[in-house]
């Protein structure tokens, strides 16, 4: 028995001692298999998803030379993960940011619109209303709608922690608050500081990184221009930072697309990375503006993950693809040559006789392919570097001038006798007269009671269209007007696109034809004599120097008016893929006779090689065609009435076979044919090119 009871507990110490190793064993091999996950994972605890931006799409000229690319640049970023998240040591740091880069002088994103004004009160800033009231709403500040400048200061002072700060180092440091709060500053969105950072200034932030925790450095594009940027200014526009406005028009298109597309996902996640954020760029206006939703690209993603131990990693997920490539119909060399020949003619004859009452020295030119309607080039003084637009707004806004107003497509002019033409025909289709009819011009046209003289006070004596045409005479086209009537008269203007918009891609006025209804309208009358100042350009007539060319490229090319463009094609950044292409398109056939616009054509070839304007154009390698025009007008400047004459020139060639049409306008040159240099100088460079391979090349092909 007592054997038997030691062979019992023996058995019993063994059992024991093998469910111990066994226990012990399955400890071990959970550890060895618990180590080998995690280091299979990884020791990162945290990921996140950040947006990169795309590069911005170049813009070229027909022949691909570049107009507007993009340069490599420094810029000061904050990281969430690794910025000062307390107050006190957040605002110390920006404050010591701040002072660093302005003792090198070099700028900071300054985005409040609260400023001091001249005297010293705070203010908020002109055209930043969507800010403002973004500022004051329950989504930041939570003030009353009139809340003043000061009142908006006090509470970021308080929102932040400033009161104990100086108010200008107060108001620098909420600047840099306010708008990382309007970015929603984030792991996700890092908030860029400052842009266009010198890399001696890189250098000292990175070897100072236990001072400016959480800042770092990163190379992006921004946008450049050929020269110093005021080469085709008006047409390229600008870009700047997206406001609230803009950012909620484009989110809620995106977001529309989306619910349209919510059965594909692929096309969602595209959407979300072609979607605005508020730390954007936007075109502001011209082709940037225009062609805005094909040169932004669609940004990428990279996922930066944080170990355990605080250590940083990223990949980039999803690549970012750059903007599409915009070509233009412009031609690089032409325009250049329309803008000098434009500056230097309006500088002579402001020199040769100076103007008086504050009038200032402007004009405009646009050229056109008379069979597409493609524009090659447009040129409005005074002008400005696009590069200069922020940096000088001010001084470029208050500038009498108007260099940021573009006069070729925005200015209405009243355009004298380059009417003539439009008058003509409308008496020639109507079958008042035929191209060998006669009238006598005595020097003065009676009309009920009111007497008009004939240009220059001369008696041509009998004179047919052409002639009239050649000499500019008045009393053909008055008696023209008197028996058909202004809304005969407006009906082949209109035909031939005056006085309304032409459809070009970037703003334009609309223009203005003389008549009743526009009287009507502003509760005024129509005087019977109203309708032959009309149709010699007088009157309300209002055009602008694009709706002129087109006009005139209408009449050379047998009657087809085309809608006038600035954009050939759009290619992806690598040009491999045609994103946008641009055929002409027809605006109207007008049917107009051969015969009637022979008659037309014939009377402004004499203008041309054997009247007012054969100096200049007639010794061309190709015969050209023009009629050339001048307005009175009076302006009230400063309080005084200052009387000018605008000079305006039509013209096309080579008359044989038309394939351009320039007008140039001049304001306040006295006379039409004082322009006609600017004209002649565009000519001889585009004959120049003809039987060459850029003259031959296909149009929307680039070499």
């Amino acid at each position: 028995m007592r054997k038997a009871n030691l062979n019992y507990r023996a058995i019993a110490v063994f059992a024991a001692f093998a469910v111990l190793f066994v226990l012990f064993a399955l400890i071990v091999l959970f550890d060895q298999r618990s180590d080998a996950a995690d280091s299979a994972a990884g020791p990162a605890v945290k990921t996140y998803d950040v947006v990169v931006h795309a590069d911005r799409g170049e813009i070229l000229d027909r022949s691909g030379n570049t107009f507007v690319y993009n340069e490599q640049i420094n810029t000061i970023d904050f990281n969430a993960l690794t910025f000062p998240q307390e107050d006190d040591a957040r605002n110390e740091e920006i404050l010591t940011l701040i002072r660093f880069l302005e003792s090198r002088e070099e700028e900071w994103i300054d985005r409040l619109p609260i400023r001091r004004d001249s005297d010293g009160v705070l203010a908020f800033e002109e055209d930043r209303e969507a800010d403002i009231s973004w500022m004051r709403s329950d989504k930041f500040l939570d003030l009353n709608d009139y809340a003043t400048a000061e009142n908006c200061l006090d509470a970021l002072k308080e929102m932040f922690g400033l009161q104990t700060y100086a108010e200008d180092a107060a108001i620098k440091i909420a600047s840099v608050r306010y708008n990382m709060t309007r970015l929603g500053f984030s792991a996700t969105a890092p908030y860029t500081f400052a842009k266009g950072i010198s890399i001696q200034s890189v250098a000292y932030i990175k070897e100072n990184g236990d001072v400016f925790k959480g800042v770092d450095a990163r190379i992006v594009s921004s946008r450049k221009y050929i020269g110093d940027g005021s080469v085709a200014a008006h047409l390229l526009g600008i870009v700047g930072a997206i406001n609230k406005e803009e950012y909620d028009e484009r989110t809620a298109a995106t977001d529309l697309a989306k619910r349209e597309a919510k059965n594909d996902p692929e096309r969602v996640r595209e959407l979300d990375l072609a979607a605005y954020t508020l730390n954007d760029d936007i075109g502001k206006n011209g082709l940037e503006l225009a062609m805005e939703p094909y040169l932004k690209g669609r940004n990428g993603v990279k996922t930066v993950s944080v170990t355990a131990d605080g250590d940083v990693s990223e990949e980039m997920t999803v690549p970012a693809h750059a903007g599409g490539t915009v070509i233009t119909t412009l031609d690089l060399k032409m325009q250049q040559i329309a803008e000098a020949s434009l500056r230097n003619r309006i500088l002579q004859i402001s020199n040769e006789k100076p103007l008086a009452g504050g009038l200032t020295p402007a004009g405009a030119v646009v050229v056109e392919n008379v069979n597409t309607g493609a524009i090659l080039a447009s040129a409005s003084y005074p002008t400005f570097p696009l590069a200069d637009y922020y940096e000088k707004y001010e001084e470029l806004a208050a500038d009498t001038g108007n260099p940021l107003w573009n006069r070729a497509f925005q200015s209405g002019y009243s355009p004298g006798s380059t009417m003539k033409p439009a008058t003509a025909i409308a008496g020639l289709e109507e079958g008042f007269i035929e191209p060998d009819s006669h009238l006598f011009c005595n020097g003065t046209y009676q009309y009920i009671d009111q007497t008009f003289v004939c240009f220059g006070k001369t008696a041509h004596g009998s004179i047919n269209v052409e002639s009239a045409l050649a000499y500019s005479c008045n009393i053909f086209f008055f008696e023209i007007a008197k028996n058909l009537g202004i809304q005969k008269l407006n009906q082949y203007a209109s035909l031939l696109g005056l006085g309304q918009k032409t459809g070009v891609e970037i703003n334009e006025t609309e223009g203005l034809l003389a008549g009743y209804e526009e009287r009507e309208s502003r509760g005024l009358g129509w005087k019977a004599g109203e309708t032959l100042l009309a149709a010699i350009g007088q009157s309300d007539n209002s055009f602008s120097a694009l709706q002129l060319t087109n006009y005139c490229a209408t009449i050379a090319n047998g009657g087809t008016r085309y809608v006038p463009f600035l954009v050939s094609k759009v290619l992806s950044s690598d040009f491999s893929e045609v994103l946008y292409e641009r055929e002409p398109q027809v605006a109207v056939n007008t049917n107009i006779s051969e015969r009637t616009l022979d008659a037309v054509k014939s009377g402004m070839y004499q203008v041309a090689n054997v009247t007012s304007c054969r100096e200049q154009l007639g010794g061309l390698k190709y015969k050209v065609a023009c009629k050339t025009g001048t307005a009175e007008k009076t302006r009230i400047i400063n309080g005084w009435r200052v009387e000018g004459t605008d000079g305006f020139l039509i013209a096309f060639g080579p008359y044989a076979d038309p394939e351009i049409a320039i007008t140039v306008v001049v304001e306040n040159a006295g006379s039409g044919a004082s322009t006609a240099q600017v004209a002649a100088d565009i000519f001889e460079y585009y004959f120049s090119t003809k039987g060459t391979v850029q003259n031959v090349q296909e149009e929307n092909v680039l070499l």
